[in-house]
């Protein structure tokens, strides 16, 4: 009789080890195995990465757009645009300093 409860008792724990060891794998998997918690973390960092990296195209399209209609329209914007690129007027000297010292 008590080899019956010896092995009765044996084969609920080898039951409830397994189950554990199973829900275990099954936790793993989902947290660390493809298509898990870390990739998907990892999967919303990038697209906030892109997400930055397509406001800021955004923006910098826009200043451009708003620079050539500038230049298209506003003899300033043409003149200061010139000058930036170190042309000048008719008989007019043009000194380029470097803009760091060390260069």
């Amino acid at each position: 009789m008590a080899d019956k409860r010896f092995s009765l008792k044996h084969k609920k724990e080898l039951y409830y080890i397994s189950l554990i060891l199973v829900v275990g794998g099954i936790l793993l998997l989902g947290f660390a195995g493809p298509g898990g918690y870390l990739e998907l973390k990892k999967a919303r960092r990038e697209l906030e990465l892109q997400r930055a990296r397509v406001e800021n195209l955004r923006r910098s399209n826009a200043e451009r757009l708003i620079t050539i209609e500038a230049l298209k329209s506003d003899k300033e914007a043409i003149e200061r645009y010139a000058r930036k690129k170190g042309y000048g007027r008719e008989n007019e000297i043009v000194q380029q300093l470097p803009e760091n010292p060390e260069d």
